[in-house]
């Protein structure tokens, strides 16, 4: 109890991180070494303990929760047995427990459980994030002028996704609709860069009489509608799929609709 007691004060434990259980000094600080130093990114850990897993360890680690980070409401268990009560315990407070012999093995549990969380998170904040974009009408390549409205563009600045809402900050803030779908040379996709030409239909449920050459046309270009939100979810969960000319157009686009 001392040398580990002498270990905790050593490793200044993370405020926010896993609970860590192994089964000798040695074992857990191997572990530990192997954690902070040979993963990237590292993997923080809160909290550390030798033997065997206990309801009370499980009880320690499921604060987490509380504390608004989930992910590190896990146990890593490096050779060491669980009690029953502690699994039945772990199950009633959203704790994970991942069990191995070999360090590499836990390493593997817990990436694999970080990616697929990492995943759904992306999911979830798909319908929240918006990315930046301006685009502009060509003319010459209007083919529905009212719902849905079905356009060619050119994308004048950033990435438009499907889903993206477009307005025209020159009249107002007009709301023209949401990018249903983007097509190029016969073919649906999913988003387009900037410099592309593509056709995209646009759909506004609760204005469904805007109507291209009346409200606005291809002298007004078209802006993806940007919020507090939508700008926190793209710094969350697509921070790396924005090049540094796109965090730009945020910025430039934080303006055009007074966002603070």
């Amino acid at each position: 109890m001392s040398d580990l007691t002498k270990l905790e004060e050593k490793l200044s434990t993370d405020k926010t991180g896993v609970l860590v259980q192994a089964s000798t000094l040695g074992a857990l600080e191997a572990l530990l070494q192997f954690l902070r130093e040979e993963t990237q990114p590292p993997i923080p850990v809160s909290a550390i303990g030798i033997g065997t897993i206990h309801k009370r360890d499980v009880t320690k680690i499921s604060i987490m929760n509380e504390k608004g980070c989930p992910e590190f409401a896990t146990i890593l268990a490096f050779d060491v047995p669980v009690e029953r009560e502690a699994r039945e315990h772990a199950a009633d407070v959203n704790v994970r427990i991942f069990t191995a012999d070999i360090i590499y093995h836990l390493f593997d549990q817990f990436t694999r459980f970080m990616e697929q969380l990492t995943e759904k998170r992306r999911e979830d904040a798909a319908a929240i994030a918006v990315f930046p974009s301006i685009v502009k009408i060509l003319p010459q390549h209007v083919f529905n002028q009212k719902d849905p409205i079905i356009v060619g563009v050119e994308v004048v600045e950033g990435i438009l996704k499907v889903g993206t809402p477009l307005c025209v900050p020159a009249l107002g803030g007009l709301m023209v609709g949401n990018v249903t779908s983007i097509e190029s040379n016969g073919r649906e996709q999913e988003t387009a860069k900037k410099g592309s030409s593509v056709a995209i239909k646009i759909v506004n449920e609760s204005n469904p009489t805007i109507t291209y050459g009346r409200q606005f046309d291809a002298s007004h270009s078209l802006y993806s509608q940007l919020s507090r939100a939508s700008i926190d979810a793209l710094k969350l969960h697509f921070k790396e799929k924005l090049e540094n000319e796109d965090w730009r157009l945020v910025v430039k686009l934080k303006k055009v609709f007074n966002i603070i």
